[in-house]
């Protein structure tokens, strides 16, 4: 991989990736030489790093391998589910391998996580998982106000 120094002459900045800024440090390399050669050719742009963007709402699921996925279905649901699940798993496995590796992986997973929406909700609060199902909160909850109530009712009535 090449590094890069580029200048954005609408933003007017230079922008050099990671790698380029890490070696420009080192004053006898070529990368510090060739960052000073840009900067006197345009001595009015700033220099910056270039970042890149993350989504902080992405979902991860490090420990999702297919071999995983294998033992939730064999595991889960009745014995006609299991085995129909199993069934098209496997089937999706073999068809994901004629085409490239970045397709492969993320369309099973996406399968899978429709089919087991447990897996996806798992650890998250319980009114986000409200909200996504529309059910309403279990009604066996107590308020802590209603709890204080009933110890002052009892205290007065004792």
């Amino acid at each position: 991989m090449k590094n890069t120094l580029r200048v954005n002459h609408v933003d007017r900045t230079i922008v050099m990736d990671r790698t380029f800024a890490r070696y420009a440090m080192d004053t006898r390399s070529d990368e510090y030489a060739h960052l000073q050669r840009v900067r006197l050719d345009y001595p009015n742009y700033t220099v910056v790093q270039r970042q890149i963007n993350r989504n902080p709402e992405k979902k991860t699921y490090c420990g999702l391998t297919y071999k995983y996925m294998e033992d939730y279905i064999t595991t889960h649901g009745t014995k006609e589910e299991r085995e129909a699940n199993l069934k098209e798993f496997q089937e999706k496995i073999l068809i994901s391998k004629c085409h490239g590796k970045a397709f492969r992986y993320p369309v099973i997973k996406q399968w899978f996580l429709d089919k087991y929406p447990d897996i996806r909700d798992f650890g998250m609060p319980e009114e986000d998982q409200t909200e996504k199902t529309g059910a309403a909160p279990a009604d066996n909850i107590v308020s802590i106000d209603a709890v204080q109530d009933s110890e002052e009712a009892l205290e007065k009535g004792a």
